[in-house]
């Protein structure tokens, strides 16, 4: 019997405080846990509202801001792409174009959004770079997070601490975009940009990890979360990424400590009940993985983790004795 892998999806936005920070693997798992994930501290979303230096102002008088537009966003997409586009003919650059590719993002538009986010990503000192002159992923994405990106050197001479993280979490999100338009090289590929601009950034590497085990690389996985993060949250999403880059790799005991681990700190996270599923029936305990498959619907009916659950579940009545 198959035993389905975890994907992950992308959470647009989460409220019109902020962008997603959805760390949980899975595509529904911060929802089913009912504790939606803090923009980060320091991203462009938090930081970006400050109308005085990237905002601009029509001819009416209208002034344009990131918190403008991150306050229609979440109850009202298709208008915040119209001002985006608005504020985008007044001169809003690349915050403006920002704004409308979160706007696109709450449309379900995930890959004209990750192609913008992508490509934001690479404006040096952003947000204030000409969005015009952005270098386009395939130019410079690098190979590796250790790998130095074509114009990097100069890339760097531009930018400020700040502004690399920045660019950092708009890498993430386009990330995310990637995923969720069923692009997974691509999202390797801003991952790892981001983390070139950023190495320290624990969320882009659970990111990262989670997309290398999908992609079959699990050991790249593994030394992506070595060490574990110490936030508590992403040390769950940490902790079900590598139980599951474990299980690729045949080292099933260590991929149970992981997620009895993950399960100790978040008991409801469906996440960790669908792999823990996966590895019960790894180990020839059918109704143990019944039962976690059976959690994960309880828990989250409406989730990917339960989509997924259902379809294990089917083929364990199929064939109730195949590992």
């Amino acid at each position: 019997m198959r035993a389905m892998q975890v994907g992950m999806m992308v959470m647009a936005l989460e409220s019109a405080g902020g962008s997603a920070r959805a760390t949980v693997v899975g595509a529904d798992a911060a929802g089913a846990t009912g504790t939606p994930h803090a923009p980060r501290s320091g991203g462009p979303s938090a930081r970006a509202g400050g109308a005085s230096q990237a905002g601009g102002r029509a001819g009416t008088g209208q002034e344009f801001s990131f918190a403008m537009c991150q306050s229609h966003l979440s109850d009202d997409p298709d208008g915040t792409r119209d001002y985006a586009d608005d504020w985008q003919e007044h001169g809003g650059g690349a915050e403006a174009e920002y704004c409308g590719a979160l706007a696109e993002m709450a449309l379900g538009d995930v890959g004209d959004a990750a192609a913008t986010l992508d490509r934001l990503s690479h404006i040096t000192h952003w947000p204030h770079g000409d969005a015009a002159h952005a270098p386009s992923q395939a130019a410079d994405a690098p190979a590796s997070a250790s790998a130095s990106a074509p114009g990097g050197a100069e890339d760097a001479r531009h930018d400020t601490p700040e502004s690399l993280r920045r660019r950092a979490h708009v890498a993430e999100e386009a990330a995310r975009a990637w995923q969720a338009n069923d692009s997974p090289r691509q999202a390797l590929d801003s991952a790892t940009y981001g983390l070139w601009l950023d190495p320290h950034d624990m969320t882009l590497r659970v990111i990262h990890a989670r997309i290398s085990v999908d992609m079959g690389m699990a050991q790249q996985a593994i030394s992506d979360l070595t060490p574990l993060p110490d936030d508590a949250t992403l040390r769950v999403d940490a902790l079900v990424t590598r139980a599951a880059a474990n299980r690729e790799l045949g080292q099933i005991d260590l991929a149970a400590t992981d997620i009895t681990a993950a399960l100790q700190q978040a008991p409801h996270n469906v996440a960790a009940e669908l792999e823990c599923g996966i590895l019960h029936e790894r180990q020839g305990k059918m109704e143990e993985a019944r039962a976690d498959w059976q959690q994960v619907i309880a828990l989250a009916p409406d989730s990917h983790e339960a989509d997924l659950a259902r379809q294990d579940l089917s083929l364990l009545e199929a064939d109730p004795a195949a590992p």
